[in-house]
């Protein structure tokens, strides 16, 4: 799998974003556009060439719905759960998105058994603060047997985290922002900031503990400045994120 996402997945994503960014207008969106759209982008890209288009697909947190959108006009039979919001549903409805309203941490997915052949957990893994072992038996059920959960979130040992820990005194790899702002923004934004971050190892045992077969790891991210980009071109689980493919 490439590290980084060719022009045309990257083309793809810019146009699901300004036509979500048409319907919501939001300094806010903008700023997320901007850091995330070539991680959107490599997430399209890797579905794009490992599914057939028809696959039956289901995103778990997929709001502000650039990626959602980019696979839909792709094809991609596309449901997503979120928690629901006034902003959330009415983008999208504009949209024409097929979005079910779940808080995964307390409810039970509102969907049949062995109902998808993917499921995406992107950057939702480390704010979940409840009950991992109860959300992701709820995502191992709704999975087909022998369909796939791409699972992507920070990496806690990244050269940052590294970093972090031994010069600020600080476990966030990549946010940074303290534990307090982290659960201030369930106040402000109805949602847990990063309740933690965690290693490879860590996520792909656990997954292996609710029934998954974690396969590959794929590190993945870029730092700005040419030191770090070094060091993690050498050490690859230096970066920043990583994705885990696993089956049912």
């Amino acid at each position: 799998m490439n590290a980084n996402p060719s022009a045309d997945s990257v083309a793809a994503l810019k146009a699901a974003s300004q036509e979500v960014l048409t319907q919501q207008p939001s300094e806010g969106l903008k700023k997320y556009q901007f850091y995330h759209l070539n991680r959107l982008a490599l997430d399209y890209e890797w579905l794009c060439r490992s599914h057939s288009s028809n696959s039956k697909t289901l995103e778990i947190g997929g709001y502000p719905f650039f990626l959602t959108l980019a696979l839909k006009h792709r094809g991609f039979q596309i449901t997503t759960v979120d928690k629901p919001t006034d902003i959330s549903s009415k983008l999208s409805s504009a949209l024409g998105l097929e979005v079910v309203g779940c808080d995964i941490e307390k409810d039970k997915l509102p969907l049949p058994d062995n109902s998808f052949d993917i499921i995406l957990l992107n950057e939702v893994f480390e704010h979940l603060r409840i009950d991992l072992i109860f959300t992701m038996n709820e995502v191992h059920r709704v999975l087909k047997p022998g369909g796939r959960l791409w699972l992507s979130t920070p990496n806690l040992k990244s050269l940052k985290g590294i970093i972090n820990f031994h010069v600020k005194s600080e476990a966030w790899s990549v946010v940074g922002e303290g534990l307090y702002a982290q659960y201030k923004s369930i106040h402000e934004q109805g949602f847990m900031g990063h309740v933690r971050e965690y290693t490879s190892k860590e996520v792909t045992g656990f997954l292996s503990n609710v029934g998954f077969k974690p396969g590959k790891v794929i590190y993945r991210g870029r730092y700005n400045n040419a030191p770090a980009r070094w060091v993690a071109g050498v050490f690859p689980s230096l970066k920043p994120y990583f994705s885990v493919v696993a089956s049912k």
